[in-house]
């Protein structure tokens, strides 16, 4: 490794040169920690003078190894400081000398205690974090991946899968979507799942937006999304209040990419009440119909009748179909409906439904990428004959189509969506 001699004077060192050792001479010296953007490996020894350790804000630490007076930080799993003296240094949290700004200033056992450490007398002591700088003190972050799943993108947090996440009402999180896949999926808060896509509404209260080195609303700040290019320094502060008890993170661009994730308030438990449920099981006939069996009644694509208030699980076994419940008719992932619904768009395992009792008389479900496979959802307060798939005459086979006659196949209730291609059929059975 490579050594670096300071000069005797007060230097401001930005230390990025990689498999580099920056050794102070004398002076009190200010080392600004900036983590790079390649894997970099950066030494600092300065056991003269009064120095100073900034870590600007926004500064990411993601481990930490403590000896009796070594330290070694490593940022965004990429750039690694080691300190050596760190014992004789001074932490400026959220501190930049370039800007003359100055955060909170540490010693190096309270630094280390921030990571519930304590400086050994002998070896080392370590933790892996996931800690941001943001107004002067070090916050839970979140970064924000977006992977492609069989039902449409999804988000991640800290590489988990839409997970319910546990906050406390006067702490600042922050979300971090300066990842390229979160490019085109700006994230928001909101009291309703899935929120402006549901028909609720974003918080405005304890919720700030940053891009690009400022701060701006909501519509400034999802406005720097785009397929093209995402924006830098793209971070979502939340503070939530202790009037908050269950809330919703959510894409202001694309529905379902939480799926039913929550966020739960100062340790609030959601009452979920005892409910029956009804099994549904939902195959297919190749690409042309999805095949219902409740009940002793069997159907290709046919009319359903729920209940409102009732729980319905579709135990879904049809590789490669998608299969959404939908406000609209027509193929595609647009127009979900996702209220009561856990794992909307499954096509292998379980979709649960239950029926708020405000849901609307008519609901659809269709196939991601077959319109043929479409049908009606009738949503009743009660059903009189009980049955839940809707046959057509004696027989138990509904399959949601006109008979044939002479030959010819009559399709007239055509799906139709603007969100999907629609190929009239061509040629005749004689």
């Amino acid at each position: 490794m490579a050594t670096l001699n300071l000069t005797a004077d007060n230097d401001v060192i930005v230390p990025s040169n990689d498999d580099t050792t920056y050794r102070g001479l004398g002076g009190n010296d200010t080392y600004i920690l900036v983590s790079q953007k390649n894997s970099a490996s950066v030494s600092i020894i300065d056991t003269e003078g009064s120095n100073v350790i900034q870590l600007p804000e926004w500064s990411k630490i993601k481990s930490i190894v403590v000896a009796k007076s070594a330290l070694k930080i490593t940022c965004d799993n990429m750039t690694v400081f080691t300190i050596n003296g760190a014992d004789k240094f001074s932490y400026d949290i959220g501190g930049n000398f370039t800007n003359n700004s100055l955060g909170k200033v540490k010693t190096f056992s309270e630094f280390v205690e921030i990571f519930e450490l304590t400086p050994p007398s002998s070896g080392t002591v370590s933790t892996n974090t996931n800690k941001i700088v943001f107004n002067d003190s070090f916050r839970t972050l979140y970064e924000v991946t977006v992977k492609e799943e069989e039902s449409g993108n999804k988000y991640y947090l800290n590489g988990e899968l839409s997970p319910d996440i546990s906050l406390s009402s006067g702490e600042k999180y922050v979300f971090d979507l300066n990842d390229e896949t979160a490019a085109n999926h700006p994230l928001s808060i909101s009291e309703t799942k899935n929120g402006t896509h549901n028909g609720g509404v974003s918080k405005t209260e304890g919720i700030r937006y940053f891009g690009n080195g400022y701060e701006g609303t909501e519509e400034k700040f999802s406005s720097l999304f785009s397929n093209e290019s995402s924006p830098e320094n793209a971070f979502v502060v939340f503070e939530p209040s202790s009037s908050d008890t269950l809330l919703y993170y959510y894409c202001l661009f694309h529905g379902g990419m939480a799926n039913d994730s929550k966020i739960l308030i100062d340790g609030f438990v959601e009452q979920v009440p005892e409910v029956v449920t009804t099994t549904i099981t939902v195959q297919n006939a190749g690409a042309s119909d999805y095949i219902f069996t409740a009940e002793g009644l069997q159907g290709n694509d046919p009319t359903l009748t729920l209940v409102r208030g009732k729980t319905y699980e579709f135990d879904v076994s049809a590789g490669g179909h998608p299969f959404w419940i939908k406000t609209i008719q027509g193929s595609g992932s647009f127009n979900q409906y996702n209220e009561g619904i856990t794992n909307n768009g499954a096509s292998i395992g379980k979709l649960t439904f239950t029926v708020p009792n405000d849901a609307p008389s008519t609901l659809y479900y269709n196939c991601q990428y077959h319109g043929s496979m479409t049908g009606k959802i009738n949503i009743v307060d009660n059903n009189d004959n009980g049955n839940i798939i809707q046959s057509s005459g004696s027989s138990s086979n509904n399959t949601g189509s006109t008979p044939s006659y002479g030959g010819y196949s009559l399709d007239l209730d055509l799906p139709y969506s603007f969100d999907q291609e629609i190929i009239p059929p061509s040629g005749y059975d004689i």
